[in-house]
């Protein structure tokens, strides 16, 4: 009986999760979050942002599509990350070639870099088909700056993309969110912000 409730939870906790992702017609939500029952650990999951400008691919291989999320996690309900991480993503059937993991943002007036994030121990060139392909950690504060400023540029893997102030929207959602749930603490609960 026991099993049964669980696995009924379970399949309303994943119900729930596609309706999240799916959302209300066509387009996703700009923030899902998702809380785990059994750990009580909140995640903070934005849309897939589209990268401009990548051109590691040619022609069949133009149906590629690059994309950049982000993603916060933490300990309980209604929290607020410390750190998020950045996830570099490719959509599409073709597989293209990879020169290493590097990332390098330019924000503003500050370009922040991360060598090898993968910790692969040869930066060698690799292939990627689908799915994340690069991963960066950011502070909250590095966050709010890359959802505010005019401009966002970098590079990964060897190749230079732009992400539109329009395009980050869901960042600037993402945080407006903690922000009320900051605010809508009761006993002037101190933010988990560092």
């Amino acid at each position: 009986m026991v099993d049964m409730n669980v696995h009924a939870q379970k399949g309303w906790f994943v119900f729930v999760l596609v309706f999240l992702i799916a959302g209300c017609g066509s387009s996703s939500p700009p923030v899902q979050i998702t809380q785990d029952a059994s750990s009580g650990q909140t995640t903070y999951k934005t849309r897939q942002m589209p990268l401009s400008g990548i051109e590691m691919t040619q022609g069949l291989e133009t149906g590629n599509r690059f994309y950049m999320q982000v993603v916060g996690t933490c300990a309980s309900q209604d929290c607020v990350p410390r750190s998020y991480a950045l996830r570099f993503i490719k959509e599409g059937t073709q597989p293209v070639q990879l020169e290493g993991r590097g990332v390098s943002l330019t924000i503003g007036t500050e370009t922040l870099t991360w060598k090898d994030p993968q910790n692969r121990s040869v930066n060698r060139t690799s292939t990627i088909r689908s799915g994340t392909f690069a991963r960066v950690e950011v502070t909250s504060e590095q966050l709010s700056t890359i959802g505010g400023v005019n401009e966002v540029s970098g590079t990964v893997g060897g190749e230079g993309f732009s992400v539109s102030h329009e395009a980050r929207a869901p960042i600037r959602r993402l945080l407006t969110r903690l922000e009320e749930d900051v605010d809508d603490s009761s006993g002037g609960r101190p933010s988990q912000r560092d």
